[in-house]
């Protein structure tokens, strides 16, 4: 068994990661929404200028909002206990992700590089609302390796687009089950007014404790727009900054343009230092991370379509300086 981090290590982690959740939410309550809401969310570095198929590259999500107040008892009593009062909602995903080294076309990969690696995972969550900030607390069970069927996605993809498959899949991480348990909280802040397109500050804390990635991080987003209380921001796949995709409409049509950026702490992360419980291909960690988000989105008669371009500093020793991708993802509310 890998000794990835202490005891000690993976509560001092959790407790920064959540220790400002412990606070009950003050501002007013909104009102109740009925509707669900759907999610289809692709995550791509061939989405970015210029593409490229390597390190994060590929992400599909599918996911399923409730409607306000649709929320198991003992649940609901939980984020009442532990975030005061809100609307709560239920959020379900099922999501997977691929990792590939720079170079995929070797059969025998570089051991410096990082390892291939796939996951597939179901997520509940629940979302807590205040006028003022959305609070969120789930947990994420799965699995990596061969099992996450990464492998057969990329390259059955390849083979329908004409591609060249990528070679080195037989040196991916060995199938693994994992348990993640992650909070975070969004502080919505209108700064500006010019006429009618407001200007909003989005500060978040999140963090994860598991057996796939420990991290702690903070950072935030600055927003133009009209509409801009509809909801806390696009969602993105975690780790990266994410206001969920729960959205009420405030009017008929809301749109606006954003930038930020993040900071984060990673104790430790399965993708990259390999298996956590037997002997497979790893590299050595930058625990120190950052991105840089931009993008846009719009809301119209129900529906909310996001872009976002994400650019990553190194998650391993040996990386390249810089890394992108792009996020697009479509939602429906019914």
């Amino acid at each position: 068994m890998k000794k990835y981090v202490t005891a000690s290590c993976s509560a001092a982690l959790g407790a920064a990661a959540l220790v400002c959740l412990a606070y009950p939410a003050m501002a007013a309550v909104p009102p109740e929404d009925p509707h669900s809401i759907i999610t289809i969310q692709l995550e791509n570095d061939a989405l970015s200028i210029p593409s490229t198929d390597e390190l994060y590259t590929s992400g599909e999500r599918l996911g399923y909002v409730g409607p306000t107040g649709a929320v198991p008892g003992f649940i609901a009593g939980l984020g009442h206990g532990l975030f005061g009062e809100g609307t709560q909602r239920l959020e379900i995903d099922f999501q997977q992700q691929i990792f590939t080294p720079t170079d995929t076309q070797i059969y025998n990969p570089n051991p410096q590089d990082r390892p291939y690696a796939g996951q597939l995972s179901a997520r509940l969550s629940l979302i807590q609302d205040t006028t003022q900030m959305r609070s969120i607390a789930g947990v994420a069970v799965g699995v990596v390796g061969p099992a996450a069927l990464g492998q057969s996605v990329q390259n059955g993809f390849h083979e329908i687009i004409g591609q060249t498959p990528n070679k080195g899949w037989r040196y991916q991480l060995h199938n693994e089950p994992t348990l993640d348990f992650f909070g975070g909280r969004i502080w919505r802040e209108d700064v500006a007014d010019f006429g009618p397109i407001g200007v909003q500050v989005l500060p978040q804390v999140t963090g994860q404790v598991g057996n796939t990635e420990i991290y702690a991080q903070t950072g935030g987003i600055v927003r133009f727009g009209q509409g801009l209380d509809s909801d806390f921001g696009p969602a993105v796949m975690q780790p990266q900054l994410s206001g969920t995709d729960a959205y009420t409409p405030t009017r008929p049509f809301v749109w606006y343009v954003f930038g930020g950026a993040l900071g984060r702490f990673v104790a430790h992360d399965m993708l990259v230092q390999g298996n956590d419980f037997q002997s497979s291909r790893g590299v050595g960690l930058t625990h120190l991370q950052g991105d840089l988000e931009f993008g846009a989105a719009v809301i119209y008669r129900g529906v909310r379509i996001s872009a976002v371009e994400t650019f990553e500093t190194p998650e391993f020793h040996h990386s390249a300086p810089a890394f992108q991708y792009g996020s697009v993802a479509v939602s429906f509310r019914f």
